[in-house]
């Protein structure tokens, strides 16, 4: 089943990588960060606006880029996807690092046990950090898609089993939320 996808992204960093997944992964609907609204959201109105959009979606992936990681933004957007005052339900949120220059991940990612790419939980933003590693009995020890409710990965991960992550990141919110430790 196609999922609606919110996209969470800083323009001037993701902005190709997000027209990337719209045009490779046609026929959902998608919904995007505001991009006229800058890291800093101003007014209670523009706050309303972000939850309604996230309101009505299944997933939320965060592009996440140098400056994403400073963006007040994309931590109210993964808020509004844990805790939603226009939605009774938990959306899946992913991560998606979006590669530096060189195809480099290193400034917030590194390869560890088994090879498995992991994201420093210290360099993300908070809420996402919380929901990381947070299963209530650890099962899942070293598999990506079920070792936290968020999942993190890199973009040619993402982006070669796309339907994949999607798929999980909803099953985890809608079927198995109980079984992480959610800090909304």
């Amino acid at each position: 089943m196609k999922r609606n996808i919110y996209i969470s992204y800083i323009h001037e960093d993701s902005n190709n990588f997000k027209f990337k997944i719209m045009d490779r992964f046609k026929g959902r609907k998608y919904k995007l960060s505001d991009e006229e609204t800058d890291s800093t959201i101003r007014s209670e109105e523009d706050l309303l606006k972000i939850a309604k959009k996230i309101s009505h979606m299944d997933v939320t992936v965060v592009l996440l880029s140098r400056n994403t990681l400073k963006s007040d933004l994309a931590q109210i957007e993964i808020e509004y996807s844990l805790n939603n005052p226009y939605s009774k339900t938990t959306k899946g949120i992913i991560g998606v690092v979006i590669p530096d220059k060189g195809n480099d991940y290193s400034y917030i990612m590194k390869k560890g046990h088994k090879s498995i790419w992991r994201a420093d939980k210290n360099k993300l933003p908070t809420l996402m950090s919380y929901n990381i590693l947070n299963e209530v009995e650890v099962e899942n020890k070293n598999n990506i898609n079920y070792d936290s409710f968020i999942s993190i990965y890199r973009w040619e991960d993402f982006i070669n089993d796309f339907n994949n992550c999607i798929d999980i990141a909803y099953e985890k919110a809608n079927e198995s939320l109980n079984k992480y430790i959610i800090t909304k």
